[in-house]
């Protein structure tokens, strides 16, 4: 299992998690190198692709990574109370504190365990009780939950007060708390599910717009298309305006047209760069517009899906980087349905 909570003054060097990370940094940045030397010298269409995995590479890991912390650090707080108030129970009982920690050394806390048992062991060691909370504290320096219990609890222990009814009252407050938490969660769980409904009727939304671009437009076929005079609107030369979306001569259109020619959404014979659009059999099939309107939908539908999933992980997890299960979930849906509908039509 990967150590989330360390403390860098006793534990130097990195952890499994940021070898990790950084190693597939290092990785993703050399693949992102050598998929840009083969967009630019051998084929746009693998290179794009391998530049794409590389980007990937290096930025799944450390969002994957930040996602299992943040749901660690809520298992955390959801078994927290429960301990305090077992360890209540123990000092009630007559029992010290180290007796009291041996004693939870026996129950299963989930992901506390590992900690209540750290803690045992340095007070068994002879280690002054709030150094070793303190310890405890900064290891769990991301949930405010536990360092706030903790912190009255030291403060508790160093005024003389009473140790068992402070940690008894930090118990029902973080108890309260959790029940309010999991209302919350409750409430979230709905606003969740509109999200996603919201997005999959994007999806639809995103293909019917093609679809109906395709027919009015003739895009992929020799035919004008539904709309007489279409010329006009998307501009032939006799009406003054550039007769090819990814010509070249719109800057802002490269990267669209090049986003088409990397996931194929234009035939084979026309995927090697701008000249290939420019050809008569390409000018008669509209393959320059057919190719500028599935990359920006395209891209339209992946930008709204990363952006759905980071909100959704912010609304439900409080942080962007927990949308990453979403994502995983979102993305492929939304790629799958693109390319099976969209990606061969007019092909």
């Amino acid at each position: 299992m990967v150590e989330f909570f360390r403390e860098e003054e006793y534990q130097p060097g990195y952890s499994l998690g940021d070898k990790v990370v950084f190693l597939s940094i290092g990785l993703g940045g050399f693949t992102v190198l050598m998929g840009l030397f083969l967009f630019l010298t051998v084929s746009q269409r693998v290179g794009g692709l391998i530049l794409i995995c590389g980007i990937l590479a290096g930025v799944l890991p450390y969002g994957l990574f930040s996602f299992l912390k943040s749901r660690a650090v809520k298992q955390m707080e959801n078994q927290f109370p429960e301990f305090l108030s077992d360890l209540a129970e123990s000092k009630r009982g007559g029992m010290n504190l180290v007796r009291a920690f041996e004693s939870a050394t026996e129950n299963d806390y989930g992901r506390m365990n590992s900690e209540i048992e750290r803690i045992y062991n340095e007070l068994s060691w002879g280690i002054p009780f709030p150094e070793v909370m303190e310890r405890f504290n900064k290891r769990l320096k991301d949930s405010a939950v536990i360092q706030e219990s903790i912190s009255i609890i030291i403060q508790s222990f160093r005024s003389g007060g009473d140790i068992t009814a402070t940690i008894e009252s930090v118990a029902d407050d973080a108890a309260r708390l959790r029940k309010v938490l999991q209302e919350k969660d409750a409430q979230l769980q709905q606003q969740l599910f509109i999200m996603y409904v919201i997005f999959f009727l994007f999806i639809g939304i995103t293909i019917g717009i093609y679809t109906m671009l395709e027919q009015l437009l003739g895009l992929g076929t020799v035919e004008e298309g539904a709309i007489e005079g279409i010329s006009g609107v998307i501009g032939e030369e006799d009406a003054g305006g550039p007769t090819n979306f990814c010509s070249g001569e719109i800057l802002a259109a490269r990267p669209i047209c090049t986003t088409s020619q990397i996931f194929g959404f234009v035939p084979a014979n026309i995927s090697s760069g701008e000249v290939a659009f420019t050809s008569a059999y390409a000018e008669d099939h509209a393959y320059g517009q057919m190719a500028y309107y599935k990359g920006l939908l395209f891209l339209m539908l992946m930008i709204q899906g990363v952006s759905t999933a980071a909100v959704a992980g912010q609304i439900k997890e409080g942080t962007p980087s927990a949308g990453l299960k979403h994502a995983v979930i979102m993305l492929p849906i939304a790629f799958v349905a693109y390319i099976t509908v969209v990606g061969g039509a007019g092909i």
